[in-house]
């Protein structure tokens, strides 16, 4: 019995896609029951559903032979919440959260290691000593960036056993999303599916108020309006109702204000919505994960960001040109940034280049450290 613990809490689709990862990493090195200890109640009927056939609860943790914190954003704050004290909300998640399942292996004498994670900043006192002693206590440590790789060894002020690898996520390839998620993007796309396509991705964030957003919405529909030869997608990478109604609600903007459809395609799955990164020609995001993705499966993204972490990943693909924050969004930049990934719908050009590939090579090390990891505690 083998127990994972990760960002499960909202149906994120890069939290969830880290998740899937590592437990089919598991699946093809052990013979084992999965655990997912710390799954909400009221999450589960979906969790069940993208991740059949696991056990959840820490019901028998005592027969946890190992277990693998998975990468995600959960170590590193964001900078809206930067000095809270206790009483904030984020902090107060983190520590019930995600200390526990440390805590239930130190008491028991079970191995287990951190892989793939964001680390850092974490301000609050208290944060900061639960983070360390999840990572002092942990038998292999790997960060997705050398900022987060720093955090760790500065926090540790011992780093010997933190390695650093871009995003496990890194590592997809086509190949690896299965058939049955890609003929269901074909339908969902229907008559669309042979044209430009521009992913318009997180609609949540893009129907905001916010006059930054505004700005971003007002260079989208600028530049699609004058390129009738682009299909814009708006897609979601949550799945809940409020979030789906979202993803039609700015679809119903767009094509108001282009005057032609866009269209409207809801979180269905953690591989359906890779297979629909896959198809598209480009991308707008404010998330990390859909970033990382089509990076991952050679689709060209231009990044408008709302955590740090974001950045992070384009300074690491020599991409920082790409990755605006979203709060520092002006006039010229988000013209700019809109005009040239809609050129890139328009023109397709391969970035698969010999960097590329050395990015997703390094991914892989995250892999490795997991099978020498279950080497080490199964043999224990």
């Amino acid at each position: 019995m083998i127990a994972i613990h990760g960002a499960y809490y909202s149906n994120n689709f890069g939290d969830l896609l880290l998740i899937k990862l590592f437990e089919s990493w598991i699946r093809s090195r052990v013979d084992c029951e999965i655990v997912y200890p710390l799954v909400p109640e009221r999450q589960r009927e979906r969790f069940g559903r993208e991740f059949p056939g696991v056990r959840l609860g820490l019901e028998g943790a005592r027969r946890w032979k190992a277990l693998v914190y998975v990468g995600g954003g959960y170590l590193g704050e964001p900078e809206k919440v930067r000095g809270r004290r206790l009483g904030g909300k984020w902090n107060q998640r983190f520590l019930s959260r995600h200390v526990l399942p440390a805590a239930v292996c130190i008491w028991n004498g079970t191995p287990y290691a951190v892989l793939g994670v964001e680390a850092g900043p974490l301000s609050n006192v208290l944060v900061r000593s639960a983070a360390r002693q999840i990572l002092g206590h942990a038998q292999e440590v790997s960060g997705r960036n050398e900022e987060s790789g720093r955090f760790a060894r500065e926090l540790l002020r011992d780093g010997a056993n933190v390695h650093v690898a871009p995003d496990a996520a890194l590592s997809i390839d086509r190949s690896d999303i299965p058939a049955e998620a890609m003929e269901t993007v074909e339908r969902m796309l229907g008559p669309d599916r042979g044209s430009r396509l521009l992913g318009i991705h997180s609609p949540s964030h893009l129907l905001s108020e916010d006059p930054k957003t505004a700005l971003l919405m007002d260079a989208i529909v600028s530049q699609l309006s004058s390129a009738r030869d682009v299909t814009p997608v708006v897609f979601s990478d949550r799945g809940d109702a409020a979030m789906d109604a979202a993803c039609g609600r700015l679809s119903a903007r767009v094509t108001a204000s282009i005057g032609r459809e866009c269209l409207s395609i809801p979180f269905a799955g953690i591989w359906e919505t890779c297979a629909l990164i896959s198809r598209l020609s480009a991308i707008v995001t404010t998330k990390l994960h859909v970033g990382i993705v089509a990076y991952a499966l050679g689709v060209y993204s231009e990044s408008f960001a709302v955590h740090q972490k974001t950045p992070r990943f384009y300074r690491q693909i020599n991409g920082s040109s790409r990755c605006e924050m979203l709060k520092d969004l002006d006039v010229t930049t988000a013209s700019e940034k809109v005009a040239r990934v809609v050129s890139a719908a328009r023109y397709p050009f391969p970035i698969e280049d010999e960097f590329w590939r050395s990015i997703k090579k390094r991914s892989e090390l995250h892999r490795d450290l997991l099978s020498s990891f279950l080497r080490s505690a199964l043999s224990a």
